[in-house]
């Protein structure tokens, strides 16, 4: 399987680095970046549907803040993205 195109770029991956959580996320990458979850991610739902600029950094790929964090910052859209996406 390939990984996802948005993986680079990924500002969860960031976030994750920024509140140490780095070794939590390669799980997520694991299952959603290049495992057969990838179709199944938040993330990349709402960035194809809506616009990349609604997915909260904090965002995990099952569409859940990381723990520590909160959904604060995050856009209408993207606290309600079951509405917004396919």
């Amino acid at each position: 399987m390939s990984e996802c195109q948005n993986l680079s770029g990924c500002s969860f991956v960031n976030c994750c680095k920024e509140y140490s959580k780095a070794d939590s996320v390669q799980g997520f990458i694991n299952l959603y970046c290049k495992g057969n979850k990838m179709t199944q991610c938040v993330r990349r739902k709402i960035a194809m549907q809506i616009g990349k600029e609604h997915v909260p950094k904090n965002m995990m790929p099952n569409g859940l803040p990381l723990p520590g964090t909160s959904r604060e910052d995050w856009t209408e859209q993207a606290i309600h993205f079951r509405s917004y996406i396919k």
